[in-house]
């Protein structure tokens, strides 16, 4: 009986020490600050492709951009209204 009872603390110290060291093996990557726009600034720092955007207002805590669609119109950006209801896209 105390032979089992050595077997089973010794295996659960083997896999404790094991969690421990595969877990201190992955090293922690925190997000890179990132600069929020300046209040008055002219035009804000949009993501975008030829005539889709996004349009970045700020940073949120862990480095997340917060912002709105926009799409360019006349050369200037525009921001997008999504309508809030689905619409059917099948025809009856």
């Amino acid at each position: 009986m105390r032979k089992w009872i050595g077997v089973g603390v010794i295996s659960a110290a083997a896999i404790i020490s094991n969690g421990l060291w595969v877990h201190a093996q992955n090293p922690r990557v925190l997000p890179s600050p990132r600069v929020a726009p300046a209040p008055g600034q002219d035009e804000p720092m949009v993501i975008s492709g030829n005539d889709f955007g996004f349009r970045v207002d700020t940073w949120s805590a862990d480095g997340t951009p917060v912002g709105k669609i926009v799409v360019r119109r006349d050369g200037k950006w525009v921001e997008v209204r999504i309508p809030v209801a689905p619409r059917r896209v099948t025809a009856r």
